[in-house]
């Protein structure tokens, strides 16, 4: 599903109006009238009184769209303008003048605290329709006071369009931000809906068609896509009778050291699981005894590491030698950021030239050097979370945070290779920039070992095949997608990394068969 900025959505509205010839009141009465009509079947049953905040753009002339439906179906409807009605222009006036029409109370409050309190204690389920996806400044004022009761009545929330206070662009509150039951969106979902924190004040999203053609995505372009069940599908290869493990690849996995052992196995039996042929690990000589006594379906190579259980650099030759005819290598897992380890990393990225998935202490190596990335040239999948990728951009981990989208673009254009930047949501960035959002995943993945997994889940799709797109995007949502499954039957809080290998074959079953479930509603 394409998603936008909503710089981009505007450009979309601006095409529609301008070129195609749809009057924006139009796009307003459809896009509150669907919003109306969806919210009518699914929460007002059983509901009198309804409780509209309306802010002073066309987020409230929405709002009065909603308003005129609700009092037309006889429910007991206040619609409460934060803002003097002669502030109101365009479309919004023209909306609050049909709701008025009809008899419809417009309660002016910027002054009027008391009012506000009232209307939404006595509401039964609240609009809010106060700010919409262009604000870019902190919420303040009457706005703020509004947010923050809305946020403690406890009563349900739809939001049009984007729950007020958010960034649309980042997801980040700008400052105070209603945490909605429900966000129904027009024509196309916007970022900060998708990646966290906008997504848990967003709640349940909507995206509602107001009749924008679809051509518009190839004349105005688009901002990236939210992958989706139908996508992996569409990337899932038929297994032929006839072939073999040789026709899977064979994954080499250069990891471990002493006390990280776990992340060298896991990685490992994760490549393994997801249908990899076979699997080498490629491991300190004195830990090989550990790895091997664990490992029964993955083999072990140990090298030579001068009895300490670090790689060092005159392993080079040995693991070079090794690792020629593989089909693909994982490094980094529980490596450690010993100087001649990280040198062995730095040396093996720049003169093996085979495809890389670079994790953990494989990045930190990176540190001060990512000009190597840039200049080898590899067709590589780099799979920081924050604090890691800081260490490579000298970025602090909450600025990595405050605007992923616009640091991982910077990394891929800087050295060429391919992102995953972990995280809440982890999203992806092709070598050429392009952007896809992974909506699965909850806390349960907040724990150690999680990321070798998905580490070694993308290895071992890139091993059958798949392209570096495709196994990214494959991997993270297998990974996510096994974690909610997790918590409908336990909790976020008990999930080892280990048992996301067990959920591997009923994630695929469910995606082939089309039965995976729907993380954000598509509705006309």
């Amino acid at each position: 599903m394409i998603v936008l900025t909503p710089e981009r959505m505007a450009k979309y509205d601006g095409y529609a109006i301008n070129t195609w010839g749809m009057p924006s009141d139009v796009l307003m009465e459809n896009a509150g009238r669907s919003t109306y009509r969806l919210t009518k079947e699914r929460y007002l049953a059983g509901k009198k009184r309804v409780a509209i905040f309306c802010g002073r753009g066309n987020n409230g002339g929405d709002g009065f769209v909603i308003g005129r439906y609700a009092l037309r179906d006889g429910f007991q409807t206040r619609t409460f303008l934060l803002c003097k009605v002669s502030d109101l222009k365009g479309d919004a006036a023209l909306n609050m003048g049909l709701y008025r029409a009809i008899g419809g109370e417009v309660v002016e409050c910027p002054d009027r605290p008391r009012s506000i309190k009232e209307g939404i204690r006595d509401a039964d389920i609240i609009f809010d329709a106060i700010f919409g996806t262009g604000l870019s400044k902190p919420v303040g004022g009457v706005e703020k006071k509004v947010i923050d009761e809305i946020n403690a009545s406890g009563k349900p929330v739809i939001a049009v369009d984007i729950p007020s206070g958010i960034d649309g662009r980042t997801g980040n509150p700008l400052g105070h931000a209603v945490r909605a039951t429900h966000t129904f969106t027009y024509g196309y979902p916007k970022i900060g809906q998708i990646l966290q924190p906008g997504a848990y004040h967003t709640g349940r999203l909507t995206v509602i068609d107001i009749s924008i053609p679809s051509y518009i995505e190839h004349k105005v372009g688009f901002d990236g896509r939210v992958v989706e069940g139908s996508m992996i599908r569409d990337f899932l290869k038929e297994r032929l009778p006839w072939d073999h493990k040789g026709t899977f690849g064979h994954v080499a996995v250069i990891a471990g050291s002493p006390g990280k052992t776990g992340a060298a196995i896991m990685t490992s039996l994760a490549a393994l699981k997801i249908g990899a042929g076979l699997v080498t690990l490629l491991i300190p000589a004195s830990l090989n005894a550990i790895a091997a006594s664990k490992l029964t379906e993955v083999m072990t190579h140990p090298v030579n590491d001068k009895g300490n259980g670090y790689f060092s650099l005159s392993a080079y030759k040995e693991i070079a030698d090794f690792v020629s005819d593989k089909d693909i290598i994982v490094m980094g897992p529980g490596l450690s950021q010993e100087p001649e380890t990280t040198a062995l990393v730095r040396k093996l990225y720049q003169t093996i030239n085979k495809p890389f998935v670079i994790d953990a202490d494989g990045i930190n190596a990176f540190q001060g050097h990512t000009a190597i990335i840039k200049r080898s040239k590899r067709k590589a999948i780099f799979t920081p979370h924050p604090g890691e990728l800081s260490r490579l951009t000298g970025m602090t981990p909450k600025e990595i945070n405050n605007d992923r989208i616009g640091v991982g673009l910077r990394f891929v254009y800087d050295t060429g290779a391919n992102l995953i930047l972990k995280g809440a949501r982890t999203v992806f960035f092709s070598d050429k920039g392009e952007l896809y959002i992974n909506p699965t995943g909850n806390p349960a993945l907040a724990k150690g070992g999680s990321g070798d997994i998905l580490t070694g889940f993308i290895g071992g799709i890139l091993s059958q095949g798949y392209t570096a797109i495709e196994a990214s995007i494959m991997g993270a949502y297998l990974h996510g997608y096994i974690a909610d499954t997790w918590i409908e039957r336990n909790t976020n809080m008990d999930l080892l990394a280990g048992d996301l290998l067990s959920g591997i074959g009923e994630a695929l079953r469910d995606i082939r068969d089309g039965e995976d479930r729907i993380y954000i509603e598509k509705s006309l």
